[in-house]
């Protein structure tokens, strides 16, 4: 009779530490990046929200960026989301 071998598929836990990013306390006069996962309905709720921001603080920068949703986004993408003080990631479908 052979060997059985029993293989385990539990993989080690792999905990890496990100801290969450420092809120902004106001928009006033500061790039707020719009990320689109290019999903359906995400442009209509990215554009809902800027407007409501746009009602509720004083002038602020929009930099607006696409992604492809299956996909991490390249590099000039991330570069662009870099030079805003807060981004606004929408993942939706």
């Amino acid at each position: 009779m052979g060997t059985i071998v029993v293989l385990s598929p539990i993989a080690d836990v792999r905990n890496d530490e990100s801290p969450l990013a420092t809120r902004v306390s106001d928009l006033a006069h500061r790039r707020i990046g719009f990320l689109n996962n290019r999903k359906a309905n995400v442009g209509s709720l990215l554009e809902s929200l800027e407007s409501l921001l746009r009602k509720r603080y004083e002038e602020f920068v929009v930099i607006k960026a696409e992604k492809n949703a299956a996909l991490a986004a390249p590099k000039e993408v991330m570069n662009r989301m870099s030079t805003c003080d807060a981004v606004i990631a929408a993942i939706g479908d």
